[in-house]
């Protein structure tokens, strides 16, 4: 699927990070958007700089920075999409 939207979560693997990454994947599936969106978990701190990432947890959706340096809720995240 090409029409797929791509949203990244980016962290360095503390447990705020692990928790964004799960609300993304329960606010994509309590929307039935598991079809539309593609998730990649990134905690290569190397690649931080290249995403425009400079607090984590971060949020990207389609290559834009939402959210930084906090751990956004359910109902915001499924919001967004």
């Amino acid at each position: 699927m090409s029409d797929m939207k791509l949203i990244q979560v980016v962290g360095k693997g503390c447990k705020k990070c692990e928790k964004q990454y799960e609300l993304v994947l329960e606010a994509i599936k309590d929307a039935g958007k598991e079809y539309d969106y593609k998730v990649e978990h990134f905690t290569d701190i190397t690649k931080f700089a290249d995403l425009d990432v400079f607090l984590t947890p971060a949020l990207r959706i389609d290559g834009r920075v939402v959210s930084e340096g906090r751990v956004m809720g359910v109902e915001k995240i499924k919001n967004m999409l």
